[in-house]
């Protein structure tokens, strides 16, 4: 499902400068050393390579089939680096991301309808790392925290209505370990059952406070 949300006002500041750096990026030839043309290879195939003066670094692009930026980033040492943004054919951002010597590395954000973000995650080498947070409305609707691409720690998921506190699982490496938590639309707590290495050992419904 797509979820649609508000920007926070730090979020809409960081909107607002990388679509003023893609609008000007976008410009052919603008501080360009190179005619653009050069194609890249391998995971670069399809990007139009233009040199940028006084470093390595290159700017990339993918074009669609009416010619608008579908894809636009940088690369050094034949490598992505830096930011990089995917649109849609209407121009909305799609999705940012940020690569260190190729892998994706720091804060990604993937976007749905009018450059809203739906979910941001974090990035190491590669591999999720970090805290995972996706949005409705702008609400929070489900977070994670990883450590190297496995689930670490307390995940919460609430209700897409309400965005009230839903359901709590804990996980050690990638397996439930730790208490699973159902709550109803009170706060009140109706599972909670006992998890290790990723089997239940105890626990069942929860008797409603009188």
């Amino acid at each position: 499902a797509m979820f649609k949300f508000s920007l926070t006002n730090n979020a809409i500041l960081l909107i607002i400068s990388i679509l003023m750096l893609s609008i000007s990026s976008c410009k052919p030839g603008e501080g360009k050393t190179a005619t653009p043309g050069v194609e890249g290879t391998g995971d670069l195939a399809g990007m139009i390579l233009e040199d940028i003066p006084g470093s390595n670094t290159k700017y990339a692009r993918r074009l669609d089939a009416a010619g608008n930026v579908h894809i636009e980033g940088f690369v050094e040492n034949d490598k992505k680096t830096g930011q990089w943004i995917e649109y849609t054919s209407e121009g909305d951002i799609v999705l940012i991301n940020h690569y260190v010597n190729g892998m994706l590395e720091g804060t990604s954000m993937r976007m749905s309808f009018r450059n809203q973000v739906d979910l941001r995650l974090n990035y190491r080498q590669n591999k999720m790392h970090g805290s995972w947070t996706a949005y409705k409305f702008g609400k929070v609707v489900e977070t994670r925290l990883y450590k190297d691409d496995k689930l670490e720690g307390t995940a919460r998921t609430y209700d897409d209505r309400t965005f009230k506190l839903k359901q709590e699982v804990e996980y050690k490496d990638g397996k439930q370990d730790g208490i699973f938590r159902y709550y109803d639309e009170e706060g009140n707590v109706t599972l909670e059952y006992q998890y290790k290495n990723g089997e239940k050992v105890s626990g069942g419904i929860v008797e409603p406070p009188k």
